[in-house]
């Protein structure tokens, strides 16, 4: 206190204030070197006094060392953790009542943490990234969204973007619904009109067809009609239902798994492909509600868990009870044999719906049991709809709604189809039998795409969806269990497809194939994504425009198959053609159970000429290749061919040629029943002798054909008929009988099967020990793309193949001084297990474990030949004719 002159009173010197006539230091600062000076970082004091600061580390905060910045020191509430830390209330050490300052890096997920330069942080306004959640203020467990969208933080009090709330901020508030990507959007007229106006005016549309068809149409509309279009889509086998059946069993078993993924998975697959599976969900599982902005005029009870679940496990049972009751009725006034047609019909219209339904309401049974917590939150919700405790008595008692559900849809159905398949699979698989078996068409819609010896396959496809899409919500969501499991899944389904090739056809087959791999990679994609968290935003379109693409191959295949028809009728118009008005035409059907009315109208062709059959001459330019060598080649050899359309309207499909060799008729025609020396055949073909007689043979055929078309096999028999004047003819085609039950062997072996309609040779002695030979061939080869230009190509091959082999015979009989029997053909004796001795790599790996191949002589060939010969012997027991020898393989 000093002496004031002015003012003639004392006064406290600079920095002190006056407290009841004393001098001291004010509040937040001490007494430091006489003169009073603010607390230092760390510290505080309270009243006016020249005592010392109270510390803020042992006071108040444990480790606080710093106070916020811009407050005067004078109460605890200054006092602050640093950098990179925050005030953590909980376990407070013993004089400091506030907590501790807690290392931002000790949070379970310091990721979701901002952990910057602020200093003062306390737990409740630590600040979190976009796409983190904790359940309150006071929680340090942070938990990062399933959508990083809807966790957008405006402030530190606020954890979800605005319209979301809940759980990971999954549920949208009132006027907020979800659209295709799961962000709740505001309820705008424009946004309900969108969906739900489309959807109305498809339904109108659709009423106004039907009722426009009951006035003007020329059938009334009835349930009798529609019972009929019904009867005739499930039974006419050219009816374009039954074409596409199998492919949309297969597309609709795949889509329904993609559309599932994301949400059992609770990966965050790009917005573009979320978007896309919604898309598919709604037609594929029947949720047409998620079209519609439905939260935003509708209850909440009628779109929530609770409602969606009623609505898809109910409703079938409502329709297909509806569908039994209208079927009893419509047999009272029907006979015996129409009301079992009747029964087949519906009964096969009650299996696809059960097909169709099978995954969506399996899967809605298991989800009411799959439920967990979030942060510190102890309540367990829901994953399906995070609103919904789990605990709670009513969500407690409706799980027993699902036990139910469960036992009529996943359990019921697999054992339904169990049941039937199993009591009937003895006619399944007669394949000769089973397609007018009535007693196993009223389940034709569970064996009809399979091959009769997989007569079980609709099971186990039961187990493969239900795995796929049920039995995964037992997985914690996005665990490294849940996503090796399901991607192990996907591994064996598409092994299962490619060893088994369950279906009839090829296509179907490949098809099958192509969904399992396709579902691989969206799982492949679903780990990327789980491991390199915050794709770039370029990454993330990219990566979902990929997965679209990849899923829609396979619906992409299916339309080019549909859509094939009408190109190949557009090509076929620029395709040349071949019209004539001769009276020899095909081989009628009068001629297809008579061997001699056949071989009788093979002679006939074979010796006719233009007039009688409209064969057109092969001329130069007509061949393939270069000009100048067919010209010297045709010179050379004097052969001259020509062909035809056997029809008289449409491309050319019949050849011959006739030509001259320089040997005797006994010796051709002993080279020709040799058949290792018929055609001019590539590396990898070879003729497996089924049975023969005298004057007859059944030979199996398999043509490796050049790039890129695939290896063709034919099964075809030859009857030999010596002529009185001499001549010998040898004439062929196809063994319908043995055609049937071996076509799957030829998709097994990786062939597509072809059918010889008629083909041979007539040999005719000439002076001079010479032999004139006609050969005439007509196959349709099959495949896609069998347009004229190919079948003409092809067609001069062979021609120009029968005679170059030919002509080398009699070469070499010349040289040799005369033709003797040709010794018969070394046995084929390797087994695959010494091709794994001898590094016969993976496929012979493969063939060794494979107890179909057990059993071959050893010797030395390759892979592939063993793989035809052991064909050759399955096509001989399915034949079950002939003990021949085995040596009739011939492999060329």
């Amino acid at each position: 206190m000093e002496y004031d002159v002015a003012i003639k009173t004392c006064v406290c010197q600079e920095s002190f204030i006056t407290d009841d006539g004393i001098c001291t230091c004010a509040a937040g600062k001490t007494l430091v070197n006489g003169k009073c000076k603010e607390c230092e970082d760390g510290r505080f004091k309270a009243d006016n006094s020249t005592d010392s600061c109270n510390v803020c580390d042992t006071d108040v905060i444990h480790g606080a060392l710093e106070t916020i910045n811009g407050t005067d020191k004078t109460s605890a509430a200054s006092c602050a953790c640093g950098k990179g830390k925050f005030q953590d209330p909980r376990n407070p050490q013993p004089g400091t009542p506030q907590g501790k300052c807690e290392d931002c890096m000790n949070l379970n997920l310091p990721e979701g943490v901002k952990c910057d330069d602020t200093i003062g942080l306390t737990l409740a306004t630590l600040p979190l990234k976009d796409g983190y959640w904790r359940s309150s203020s006071q929680s340090d467990k942070i938990v990062k969204c399933e959508i990083d969208t809807s966790c957008v933080h405006a402030s530190p009090d606020d954890s979800c973007t605005i319209g979301h709330t809940g759980p990971i901020c999954s549920v949208c508030t009132e006027g907020y619904n979800k659209n295709a990507v799961d962000i709740c959007k505001p309820c705008s007229s424009a946004g309900v009109s969108i969906g739900f106006y489309a959807l109305l005016t498809v339904l109108t549309l659709t009423t106004l067809y039907f009722v426009l068809r009951k006035i003007f149409g020329k059938e009334k509309l009835t349930i009798a009609n529609v019972s009929n279009e019904i009867q005739k889509a499930t039974a006419d086998d050219k009816h374009w239902s039954k074409r596409l059946k199998t492919k949309a069993k297969i597309l609709t078993s795949f889509y329904q798994i993609i559309s599932k993924l994301p949400s059992t998975l609770s990966v965050q697959y790009p917005d573009f492909y979320r978007g896309f599976t919604t898309a598919v969900n709604s037609v594929f599982n029947f949720n047409a509600i998620g079209l519609v902005s439905v939260g935003c005029f509708l209850p909440r009870s009628m779109y929530s868990f609770y409602g969606s679940f009623l609505t898809t496990t109910v409703t079938p049972i409502v329709l297909s009870l509806l569908l039994l009751l209208v079927t009893i009725k419509q047999k009272r006034n029907l006979d015996p044999y129409a009301a079992n047609q009747l029964t087949a019909s519906r009964f096969g219209l009650f299996y696809g719906f059960t097909y169709l339904v099978f995954a969506s309401t399996s899967t809605m049974a298991f989800t009411a049991f799959l439920c967990t917590t979030y942060g510190d939150d102890k309540t367990e919700y829901l994953i399906a709809d995070r609103s919904i405790d789990c605990n709670s008595d009513f969500h407690k008692n409706f799980k027993l709604l699902s036990i139910f559900m469960i036992l009529v849809y996943p359990i019921g159905i697999t054992a339904l189809y169990s049941f039937e398949l199993w009591m009937h699979k003895e006619g399944i698989m007669d394949a000769q039998k089973r397609d007018n078996d009535q007693n196993i068409q009223h389940i034709v819609f569970l064996w009809r795409d399979y091959r009769p010896e997989f007569w079980w396959y609709e099971i186990y496809e039961c187990f493969r969806r239900l795995s796929f899409t049920g039995m995964l919500v037992f997985f914690e969501p996005g665990s490294p269990p849940q996503l090796c499991f399901s991607m192990i899944l996907a591994l064996v389904s598409s092994l299962m497809y490619a060893y088994n090739q369950p279906f009839e056809k090829t296509e179907e087959n490949t098809l099958a194939q192509i969904s399992s791999v396709s579902i691989f990679f969206t799982l492949l994609a679903g780990i990327l994504i789980t491991l390199k968290e915050n794709l770039s935003e370029e990454f993330s379109a990219q990566l979902g425009a990929l997965l679209v693409i990849v899923n829609t191959l396979v619906f992409a295949m299916v339309g080019a198959g549909v859509l094939f028809k009408p190109i190949f009728k557009i090509i076929t118009k620029f395709n040349e053609k071949h019209i004539h008005d001769a009276p020899l035409k095909s081989i009628g059907p009068e001629m297809a159970y008579s061997v001699d009315l056949f071989i009788d109208y093979f002679k006939r062709l074979i010796e006719s000429d233009t007039n009688e059959a409209g064969w057109k001459p092969l001329d130069v330019k007509d061949w393939s290749g270069k000009k100048k060598k067919v010209k010297e080649w045709l010179e050379e050899t004097g052969a001259k061919a020509d062909w035809r359309c056997a029809n008289g309207d449409g491309p050319f499909d019949q050849a011959r040629i006739k030509y001259v060799v320089d040997a005797d008729i006994e010796t051709m025609l002993r080279e020709l029943e040799g058949i290792n020396n018929r055609h001019n055949m590539s590396a990898g073909s070879f003729v497996y002798i089924i049975e023969k007689t005298k004057d007859w043979r059944q030979v199996y055929r398999a043509i490796k054909l050049p790039w890129p078309l695939c290896q063709r096999d034919m099964i075809y028999t030859e009857h030999i008929r010596r002529e009185q004047e001499g001549d010998v003819l040898i004439c062929s085609r196809s063994s319908e009988e043995l055609n049937d039950t071996t076509s799957e062997l030829s998709v097994k072996a990786g062939r597509m099967r072809a059918y010889m309609r008629i083909g041979g040779y007539r040999l005719r002695s000439l002076e001079g020990g010479r032999t004139e030979i006609v050969y005439l061939i007509d196959i349709d080869l099959g495949g896609s793309f069998m347009i004229g230009y190919l079948h003409r190509y092809l067609a001069q091959r062979y021609l120009k193949g029968v005679v170059d082999v030919h002509r080398k015979v009699a070469e070499a009989g010349k040289s040799e001084g005369g033709f003797s029997e040709p010794p018969p053909p070394l046995p084929i004796i390797l087994t695959p297990f010494e091709m794994v001795a001898k590094g016969g790599g993976a496929k012979a790996k493969a063939m060794a474990t494979n107890p179909m191949f057990a059993g071959l002589d050893k010797g030395n060939t390759s892979v592939e030949d063993s793989l035809n010969i052991e064909l050759g012997r399955m096509i001989k027991k399915k034949a079950s004719k002939s003990n021949d020898d085995e040596n009739n393989i011939v492999v060329l």
